[in-house]
Order: C-alpha cells, then structure tokens, then sequence
C-alpha cells in the first residue's frame, strides 16, 4: 500500500542560444517576454507514429506517442497523461485511450469496428496542458479505413461543370458504378444525396444504363461548408443496401483565394515577391491558374494551391483573373490594397552562403528600426538599424538558427511590427539511421534488423518506433501524409491544415521551394507582437497532469442552514493500490491528483466535515473527452484497396485469434457465487433470452462519451445498419425483414416494447447491456412485431452504478488504458496458431526501441506467408530534442 499526498512544482528553462546585438529599452522587453514564456509556459507537442495509414474495418491501429515541451522540443518532462480521440469518417467519436508517458514517450492502439463505417478517420492526441494554448495545437492524424469485405458498390463520379446562379451551385454529373470485380451494376437504381455539414440539401434516385452510367443535375445552395459530400447508396439485395460517401467538389467562388507579398507589405512602383494560396472550405487545395488584369504577370498553382510570381504595382489597387484547371470556372479576385508609401522586405536564403540576407527597403519615419529573428521563442538574432538611401540590409548567421520554422520581424523605434516573414531552416542535426539487415524475405523466414544510430559528434541513444509492413499490401514509401518531422518542426506552428505536409520534408529542390511558399502563405500563430510588448500571457484554466485526476464535490446531506466548514477527504484506490488524502473547504470541492493505476478500479472515497461530520454527501465529476464530434473528412473516390481487400478475410481470422479476450475469460479472482448470482438476475431481467448478440457497454472503450444508445450499436454488430441523423433513427438488419412488414426493428427497453425516439433519450451511462435479435427463428418469440429483428436494451439498477452512503462513495474510476502487446509469431515453433495463414500487412510493430550507449540494437521477426518486399519505417528522438527517420524498403 502507498500512502502520500502529492504536491508538485515544475520549471522548465530554455537559454537563449546566442546574445543579442542591439541593447534599448525596447530589447529588455521582448527579451523579459520570451524569457518568462519559455519558463512558465513551456509549449507541449504531440506526435503519434501510427504502424501504417490505410487499414481494413476489424483492424489493429497501432501508435507510439512522443510528447515534447518547451522550445528546445525536448521529451516532455511535465504532463504524464496523453489523451488520444479516435473519430470515425463522419466525425463522431468513437473511443478515447488515456496513455500513460514516460519521459514523453508511451504507446497504445485502437481495435477498429468490425462492422463500422469506412471513410477518413482522425485521432486527435493532446495533454491538459495543451488546452491552455489553443486547439490548434493538437496533434492530428488521419487514416484511410476500408471495408475489406465490400467492394459491390464502387462508384466513380466526373464533373462536366460547375457552375453558380442566384444563390445556387449547379453540378453537371457523370456517376459510372462497377462491383469489386469492375463489372458494371447494369440498370441498377441509385439514391443520391447531398449532405453539407451533416443536414441533407438535396435528394434524388438516378438509374443506371447498361453500362453502369448515368448523366444528372442538381444544385444546392452556394454556401461555405467546412464539409459536404454525396452520400451514393445502391440497395444490394431487399434489405440490405451499401453506402459510398464522395466529397462534393466545391465552386471556385467559394475557395478562400488570397494574395499575399512578401513581409506583408507591397508599396507602388516597387517590385515584390507576391505569393498565393487558394484553399476550398474544408482546407483542400485548388488547382488554378491566372493572371494580373492590366500586366503581363501570369501564375500557376502547384499541387497543394500555392505559388508565387514577380510583381510591380502601378496603383493601389488590382485585381486577378483566376480559372479553376478542370472545369475552367472563372472569378476575379482584388489584391491586397497597395501602400502609397512604406516598406518591402525581401529575403534570400541562398543555400550556397553561411547567413540569410534580408533586404528592406523603402521610407519610413522615424527611420530607425529593429529586426529580430527567432524561433519558437528562442531569439537568435536582433539588430537595430537605419535606412539609408531608402535600404538596409542585414545578415544573419545560420549558425544562429536552429531547426524549424523562423519569424524575421522588423519593428518600429516604439514595437511596432511592420514586416515579417516566416523561413523553414533545417540544421545538420537530424539523427542519422542506418539499417543492416540478414535473413531471408521468404515464406516464415526468421529476419534481423540491425539499427544504428548517430549525430554529427557521436551515437543516439534516444527512443524509436519500428513499422515493418508488405510492401504490397501498403507502402507508406508513398505516404505524403504526416510523419515526425513534418509534424514537430512544421504544422504544430502553422494555422490550418497543410496539405500533403510530409512531402516538404525530401530533399527535393522543387519540394524545398515549395516549402518556402508554405512559410510566404502561413501566418504564425505562437506570438502576437501586441501581447509581447504589453507583456499579456496565456490565462492558465488546466494544469500539468502527471497523474490522473480525480474531481468532485461535497455537499451538505441534510441541506441545513450552516452548511459545510471544510474538512478531510480520503481516497482508497483498488484494494491497497493507493490512499491519498486531501481537503475540502466551504465549497465543497475536492481534487485528488496524479493517480496512477491501469484500467479501471474501484475507489472508496470518505469525507469528514469538521462542522457536519459524516453526514455529507459525495459527487464525482465524471471527465469528459475535448470533443465528442468533429468535421468529417471525405475522399474524392471510394476507399479502396484491391491488395488489402484480397488477405482481408484472413486477417480478419487471424486477429479474432489473437483479440480473442471476447471469448476468453480470465476467472483467476473470480467469485463463484457472485458470479452465478450475477448470471441469475440477468436471466430474470431478461424475459426473452439473450440475443444473437449482446454488447455490455463497460466493454467498449470510449462509450463514456456516447451520448445515445444506438452509438453503442453502430458498427459493432455483422449485418445491422445504424443511421442517426439528429434526433432521428434507421436500424436495418440484415437478413430479416419482409417488403410487407416495413424495416424497423422492435425496440424493446427493460422488455416493454418502446419507439426509437425513446430509446434516444436513454442516458447510455445506464445501460447495462443491449441485445440484438437477428436470427428469424430467436427473433419468432416476438412475433410478427419481431419479423425485422429486435433490439432489447437493459438499463443498471442503482447498486451496479455506485454506493453512496453518508459521509462516503464507492464507484468504479477510469484508468490509464493498458498498453497491448503487438502480436509476433514464433514460427521456428509450431503451435495451433501457427496453423493459420498469416497474410498480415503490418509485419512487425514495435512502439518503444531504446538503443544501447552506441546507439544500437536487434530486432528479430518472422515474415508472413506472403510478403516479398518488407517497408521499414523508424522514427524517433533523442533526449535532446535531435528528431530522426527513416524509411527503407527491402527485398
């Protein structure tokens, strides 16, 4: 047993890498400011390395989690406790995990539904902490999910047109629909909706022709939804349809179009770089190109709706004529308003010479002016200056700089910002990774790797995370998506999404360049010069958690008139886990913190007032996730994958082998007797049996934040549908049903029979199980009100949620989730699992690699039975904040 009480208090601090150069009274000031903010409100990032980033529905989703704080981006000292979201394609969270960190490390995984929804998935990761600075700053990963067992519905859909008038947008469409096996769904019919941030604007049935094709219009309103997709549904068989959801391009009159010159500032007659960046509503790029009205300046936008061209201005105003590449529609859009007098910056970074050479010229009045230069808080460079003959010229050493995006401002005499300019640089101080590797990429061969290493000055023993993948199956060798140093050096330090942000990071010239387009068109977000110069800093609503928190009030039982005084509170923790004491006052409230334990345990909680004594009352305040819905995201295309489509059924065997925990009991502590007293009161309660299938809601992670029944049903059992659109709700099951009897099921809620509308306001905190009726000859009992299967839902009696007893509570408490253990075959031994064809896409997976002092290690796996070529991808950093990757394939 352990007994103590915690109280904590952590500093960070970060010294400037280099002194300044210029000393006023303004200089004292902005150094004070990054100096306090570095201390007191050390910044803390989170990136997740995922295993790969297209899966089948049913799958293991693998992650390793790495936390950095501070400007240094060091492995975070401060919040132990990592919150991980997983949303489904719509949006709608589905289970949250609470990691536990070590040194700013920790690892887990998400079993995907079985029976879910394909679509874009996100998982969004962050601590307390992170709240205090802004959602932004959270970590977002998104992945492709599949249905491995569809395929009989693949639509494809082409625009002719797009078009606006009155208010409305005018799509011209082809829909072309072909199964798996590309034959085409010759004169099927297809109910085709539009859906914009989640409420229906059009609807309408279209019949294909012998070919699969079909030729329609529609419009919807002209307006600027953060999402919008089709929503195709082909009816399969008379009661059971299939659901494809496509993103809905939008009109080019809706993208967010804007012009942008470099510094931020663009005078007449005076040339300047113009950069521009044309983004839909839901952050995907366009594809454009125009030119300036009145010049002879043209542009183009390159793959994520970004470019840049030369451009003098002759008056205070211009505009531009934009065509969008596939459809040719066409707007005019104004420049920024031209400056009749000021100042234009220009900065070059010629890889060639060891500084940046920043350019200002033009008037200003006062003339002088200072420029500082820094990264993430760090200040690496300031200088005071003066123009002279209209230009000042300044050098700054990249030996100054360090790793990431870099803000040059230029100030007035009195703080004012008048230009500034964002820069990637990236030092020679990634970890450098070699892989050596013996064995043979054959059927159930035994593989090494060999992993080494370094930096520029010695050998890296910091901690990395190893995919092994099928080449053949996914290959994130193409993934453009996000990877540990896109994440941690780029987008956690921009506004808004950057599209395909992994890209930046090959050593591509066209690639680099077009990373400085990203820097030209993305604001920084970090600091505003108005908070530094009147010293404001972030207000600080959630703490550093280095445990898991437990909140709650105490209240007067009797409700009389003196009410509480203050006193003692206890918490016993499991049995003998923990004991941790604290105090209340007047109002009641209590915190316990930095609790540490796996899963869930029951905790004791006692209160002693020192007017009322025991005879008080305890409430718990349950934690709720940051978001219980998101915007979805949609593919332009179906989800696909004709490689993972072909092992789907194989790997579906193979990981109902290895999660077999369903069917598995561990009775190791297990009271006989309460048990079977359990089993007989469920059989009580249920009058008709139990189900085909029975869900008990403490079993699926994430239902706390569920907020209807029937999220406790969808995806979760083969062969029913679950559609939830506000208040209204669609259950199909597969299998029943007759054309005659309609398509819902009964609805049953503790055995009398109840509409769905009742079932909605049924809290899911109370349910204690829900059974499924799909078999005709279980489902006969109901009768003809059973003919479309059932739905029975039991709710808890009072004693199954807690105790609550005067003076004291006993509930059960979430913990931290427990970390599974990535499943490898011993194939140099045989066994009964080993019986079962492995045709797994991820190979090996190992989260947590620490390397010995000369940077070294062994990993040893057996391949599959199919796998020909193997893709590795490490990532990792060290304790100083040096960040290393590598992807590799072999064969």
């Amino acid at each position: 047993m352990k007994v103590h009480i915690v109280v904590l208090t952590l500093l960070l601090s970060f010294s400037f890498l280099k002194p300044v150069v210029a000393q006023d009274e303004i200089i004292p000031k902005i150094q004070t400011f990054f100096d306090t903010y570095q201390k007191e409100f050390p910044i803390e990032k989170a990136y997740l390395h995922l295993d790969k980033s297209t899966y089948t529905l049913g799958e293991d989703l693998w992650f390793s989690a790495y936390l950095t704080a501070g400007s240094a981006q060091v492995p975070s000292p401060l919040s132990s406790t990592l919150y991980v979201d997983l949303f489904d394609g719509e949006g709608l969270l589905l289970e949250q995990k609470v990691l536990r960190l070590e040194k700013g490390r920790g690892s887990g995984d998400f079993v995907l539904p079985a029976f879910g929804k394909a679509g874009i998935y996100q998982i969004k990761a962050y601590t307390a902490w992170m709240r205090n600075f802004g959602e932004e700053y959270f970590s977002t990963s998104v992945v492709n999910v599949i249905d491995g067992a569809g395929g009989s519905f693949l639509p494809k859909i082409t625009y002719g047109s797009i078009t606006t008038s009155n208010g409305k947008v005018t799509y011209k469409a082809n829909l072309a629909a072909v199964d798996s096996k590309g034959n085409p769904l010759s004169s099927k019919a297809i109910d085709v909706k539009v859906l914009a941030e989640g409420e229906e604007v059009y609807s309408q049935e279209v019949i294909l022709n012998a070919d699969g094709e079909v030729n329609f219009t529609f419009s919807i309103p002209e307006k600027a939804n953060l999402s919008q997709h089709l929503e195709l549904t082909y009816l399969e068989n008379e009661n059971y349809s299939v659901t494809q959801k496509i993103r809905l391009p939008y009109s080019l009159t809706l993208a967010d179009i804007q012009f942008l010159p470099e510094g931020g500032h663009a005078v007449v007659d005076m040339k300047s770089n113009f950069a521009f960046r044309a983004l839909y509503p839901d952050g995907l790029p366009a594809a454009i190109n125009g030119n300036i009205l009145g010049s002879e300046t043209s542009f183009e936008s390159n793959f994520a709706g970004l470019g840049k061209f030369e451009f003098t201005p002759t008056g205070n105003s211009h505009q531009a004529k934009i065509f969008e590449k596939t459809t040719g529609q066409e707007v005019l859009v104004n420049l920024p308003e031209i400056d009749a007098s000021g100042l234009v910056m220009q900065v070059i970074n010629n890889p060639a010479v060891a500084y940046l050479t920043v350019f200002i010229q033009g008037e200003h009045n006062p003339k002088e002016l200072l420029l500082v230069s820094q990264t993430r808080g760090i200040i690496n460079y300031m200088i005071k200056g003066v123009l002279s003959n209209g230009t000042w010229g300044v050098r700054i050493p990249k030996e100054n700089l360090i790793s990431g995006i870099n803000e040059i401002t230029v100030l007035s005499a009195d703080g004012t910002p008048l230009l500034q300019r964002l820069l990637f640089f990236q030092q020679d101080d990634l970890i450098d990774i070699e892989l050596s590797k013996s064995g043979n990429i054959a059927k159930r061969e035994k593989i090494n790797l060999g992993l080494n290493a370094s930096f520029p000055g010695g050998a890296s023993t910091g901690s990395f995370s190893v995919a092994v993948l099928d080449a053949d199956q996914v290959d994130p060798s193409k993934d453009m998506g996000s990877n540990i140093l896109s994440s941690l050096l780029l987008t956690s330090d921009l506004h808004g999404n950057i599209y395909q942000a992994g890209r930046y990071f090959d050593d591509s010239p066209e690639n680099q360049q077009s990373l400085d387009l990203v820097m030209l068109t993305h604001g920084w977000r970090r600091f505003s010069w108005e908070d530094v110069m009147s010293s404001t800093f972030p207000k600080i609503d959630n703490f550093i958690e280095q445990g898991l928190n437990v909140e709650g009030q105490v209240s007067d039982a009797e409700d009389t008139k003196k009410g509480l005084a203050g006193g003692k509170i206890t918490a016993l923790v499991g049995e003998g886990i923990e004991i941790i004491t604290s105090e209340f006052g007047p109002n009641g409230r209590f915190i316990f913190k930095d609790l540490n334990y796996l899963d869930s345990a029951t905790i004791t909680i006692t209160a002693d007032d020192n007017r009322l004594k025991n005879f008080v009352d305890i409430d718990l305040e349950l934690p709720e996730p940051v978001f219980f819905t998101i915007a979805g995201k949609y593919s332009d295309k179906p989800l696909w994958s004709e490689e993972l489509a072909a092992t789907y059924e194989s790997r579906f065997r193979m990981n109902q082998m290895i999660n077999g925990q369903d069917e598995i009991v561990d009775i190791e502590g297990v009271t006989v007797e309460s048990t079977t007293l359990q089993k007989e009161e469920d059989e009580i309660q249920k009058i008709y049996g139990s189900g085909d299938v029975t869900l008990l809601p403490e079993k699926i992670p994430g239902a706390v934040a569920f907020t209807n029944v029937f999220q406790l049903i969808q995806g979760r059992v083969a062969g029913v549908q679950v559609f939830v659109s506000g208040l209204d709700v669609n259950v199909l099951i597969r299998g029943v049903g007759s054309i005659t009897s309609g398509t819902q099921p009964l609805y049953l809620l503790d055995n009398m029979p109840v509409d769905a509308g009742t079932l909605m306001q049924v809290n899911p905190s109370m349910v204690k199980s829900v059974d499924v009726f799909k078999d005709p000859a279980k489902a006969a009992i109901f009768g003809a009100q059973g003919a479309n299967g059932v739905i029975a839902v039991y709710t808890k009696t009072g004693g199954e949620i807690f105790t609550n007893e005067k003076g004291s509570l006993v509930t059960r408490f979430g913990g931290y989730a427990v970390p599974r253990e990535f499943y490898l075959p011993k194939y140099d031994t045989k066994t009964v699992e080993n019986a079962m064809t492995d045709e797994r896409s991820t190979v090996y997976w190992n989260p947590l690699v620490t390397l010995d002092e000369k940077g070294e290690t062994n990993l040893e796996f057996f391949n599959t039975d199919l796998a020909k070529r193997l893709v590795i991808v490490i990532e990792g950093m060290d304790e100083s904040g040096r960040l290393g990757r590598l992807v590799r394939v072999l064969e």
